[in-house]
């Protein structure tokens, strides 16, 4: 065979490489458009290479989850470490949500096809539920940081409290991508965590 060849990619930047062509084919034509085949065709690599590097359309979706639940966990850790009150890290960790949602709403969007797609689709709701239970104790450890770190109790079980606190961002986020009210989406983050702040009883250790 003549003629140039592709240089070989290490096996996380390959898989980084396609998760990047996926989400742009998602961007562009919709969740439901997502097939390996088009993967290939966007990032310039022949099909064997993503049917390697991931195996099927649903590890492939469950990358596309991981690579984004791992921003969101760098953010709720960065909340934490910054310190402050249980409200003022509450609001760096919800508003930060709202900030990277309005930063790229298109991937957002993509996000929740996914996750509804996986209402429909039994190859996806396994990859789908798996994510949305991995937010969902990565809210709850943020629970349970912000109590340990100020010796409170949460008034309410930690469970629901982070379920709820999923919900609202959903909706929340449903809501501005209709509206497009960055003020009032920010405003009803800042006002959730308030609310949330509210729920922690102060313990004997103090802050």
């Amino acid at each position: 065979m003549t003629g140039a060849r592709r240089p070989h990619l290490p096996v996380e930047q390959r898989r980084a490489q396609l998760v990047a062509a996926a989400m742009r084919v998602m961007q562009r034509e919709g969740a439901w458009a997502l097939t390996t085949r088009a993967v290939a065709r966007e990032a310039g690599v022949p099909l064997g290479a993503v049917h390697y590097a991931f195996g099927s359309k649903t590890e492939l979706v469950r990358a596309v989850f991981q690579d984004d639940r791992a921003r969101s966990t760098a953010l709720l850790r960065r909340a934490v470490e910054a310190g402050g009150t249980p409200e003022e890290v509450l609001t760096r960790a919800l508003v930060g949500y709202v900030d990277t949602v309005v930063a790229d709403p298109g991937a957002e969007i993509v996000l929740q096809e996914l996750t509804m797609m996986g209402g429909r689709d039994d190859d996806l709701r396994a990859a789908a539920r798996e994510s949305t239970e991995q937010y969902r104790g990565d809210v709850r450890d943020l629970l349970r940081r912000v109590a340990e770190a100020h010796g409170g109790t949460w008034s309410g079980d930690v469970e629901v409290l982070a379920e709820s606190a999923l919900g609202l961002l959903f909706g929340l986020s449903v809501n501005w991508l209709c509206t497009g009210d960055d003020e009032l989406f920010r405003r009803c983050a800042v006002a959730a965590a308030r609310d949330l702040a509210a729920r922690l009883t102060p313990g004997g250790a103090g802050s």
